[in-house]
């Protein structure tokens, strides 16, 4: 039997001579995987069906068709709370939170979807009074219910929302706990061109399931306007706006008050660390880049941290420990915040530390001689830094590209570092256009991107080899 093999046609643009050809300059629009999901440690054994390890289901996947047997097995119902037996196995809820999270026209305003109760409001022995389950949906009506709700009162629950109660729910491939692909200086970008980001959702959903997975995408054929910017910044969401204005310019200017506008090499960084929350996601627009050097460099600081877990697993508990402190300092603005280098949290189902953001910027460091610390603890932790640090160096992180004018990059601000090489003048024009915007709009846009073209957010059920994510091979 012949198999037949779906391909996917990859556009690309054509590579523009680097000045360092050590670093790879990929232009395909592949959007495969080149590393592990962002897991801190090895990959945990397959646990028996409804255990910790089971995956989980994305609640942008249109509903899976339910078997329904013929006889379902019956909900168990116990003193404090409901399980029910499913062919993906158990799932269980307390009878006070089952209750609260009803969703009927009842209790939630089916225009503004805004709840008529508090959660206060539920009896604190509130229990189900009968239950119906075919296999699909769950009826349950209520002894003990929130006063003014009489016994026709029915609340109603499919699988999928029993499974996932919430809106975007954060280990949704769309949601902030999302599983992440790692990529080195050999993987290949997406390159959008304008008019899909703009007008094509289909393409411009394609593209947000790239950023969110990767956290760095580019868009080319941009028209030669400033203003264009914010267009590309608001389709994803609204301008975060700063001091620095709700859109900028990357350009030398005398007595500059910040690095970035200077010819001066800018090492690898993140933005406003110094603020009580970092933009998640920033752009720049490149007008004019006629200049030598100049160059743009990015890591994936997730890519770097697991290597640092495996490699050394207690610099990366130092990192995880370690609060570095940020300042903006001048006459008319002052900002100061310390956050940990790595920001970590408990999967709750593989129960592995896993990366939620990076905190990182050398240049907007702000004194710490002031705290109370221990000396021996306080030199470990600088040499794990240290060992962070070198590791950033490292050429096969390092993904550099020379923005031509027309071109646009977008990434994630506390995933992806970025950095710039130093420029001369006197040899022509260099000038960016820069936005932020919020990480929970974007994370909105995810999900209303999901939510109309599910298929494009389901996760891969395998990861794609080196090759494949290379876009070699590929027609």
């Amino acid at each position: 039997m012949v198999r037949l093999l779906a391909t996917v046609l990859r556009s690309s643009r054509a590579a523009v001579p680097s000045a360092r050809p050590l670093y790879s300059r990929g232009y395909s629009v592949a959007s495969g995987a080149a590393e592990d999901a962002a897991s801190l440690g090895p990959t945990p054994k397959k646990g028996p069906p409804g255990g910790l390890h089971e995956p989980i289901r994305n609640l942008m996947d249109p509903p899976e068709p339910q078997a329904r047997n013929t006889q379902p097995s019956t909900p168990s119902i116990g003193r404090q709370g409901i399980r029910i037996r499913t062919g993906k196995g158990d799932v269980s809820a307390m009878h006070y939170l089952l209750r609260d999270g009803c969703k009927c026209p009842q209790c939630v305003d089916q225009h503004s979807k805004q709840r008529n109760f508090r959660m206060s409001d539920i009896p604190t022995d509130i229990k189900p009074r009968s239950t119906e389950w075919d296999g699909s949906v769950l009826k349950v009506k209520w002894e003990n219910d929130i006063p003014g709700f009489d016994e026709s009162h029915t609340s109603t629950y499919t699988l999928n929302q029993l499974r996932n109660p919430s809106a975007n729910y954060s280990y949704h491939s769309t949601g902030r706990k999302r599983k992440r692909l790692l990529w080195h200086n050999w993987f290949q970008h997406r390159f959008v061109s304008y008019e899909e980001y703009m007008h094509d959702d289909e393409a411009f959903s394609s593209a947000m399931r790239n950023l969110a997975r990767t956290g760095l995408l580019f868009v080319k054929d941009i028209p030669d306007s400033r203003a264009e910017v914010e267009k590309l910044a608001t389709r994803m969401g609204p301008l975060r706006n700063t001091f620095y204005g709700s859109t900028w310019d990357v350009r030398t200017v005398p007595e500059a008050k910040n690095v970035a506008y200077t010819s001066q090499f800018l090492g690898f960084h993140m933005d406003l660390m110094y603020m009580n929350e970092p933009p998640g996601y920033q752009l720049l627009h490149c007008l004019q880049n006629s200049c030598d050097g100049g160059e743009s460099l990015f890591a994936d600081s997730f890519a770097v941290a697991r290597q640092l877990s495996i490699d050394d697993p207690e610099a990366f508990k130092a990192l995880c420990n370690l609060r570095l402190s940020y300042e903006y300092n001048h006459e008319n603005d002052i900002y100061t915040n310390d956050w940990p280098v790595f920001q970590t949290y408990v999967d709750e189902y593989t129960q592995q530390q896993r990366l939620m953001h990076a905190n990182y910027s050398p240049p907007f460091q702000a004194p710490m001689h002031g705290q109370r610390r221990p000396f021996n603890r306080t030199m470990s932790e600088m040499r794990a830094l240290d060992k962070f640090a070198k590791m950033l160096e490292d050429e096969k992180y390092i993904y550099e590209l020379k923005l031509n004018p027309g071109e646009c990059v977008i990434f994630e601000n506390r995933r992806v570092l970025h950095a710039r090489r130093q420029f001369n003048t006197a040899t022509g024009q260099r000038w960016l256009a820069g936005a932020y915007v919020d990480e929970d709009a974007v994370l909105s846009k995810f999900a209303t991107s999901a939510r109309k073209y599910p298929h494009l957010w389901r996760d891969s059920p395998s990861k794609p080899s080196r090759k494949e994510a290379e876009g070699e091979g590929q027609v």
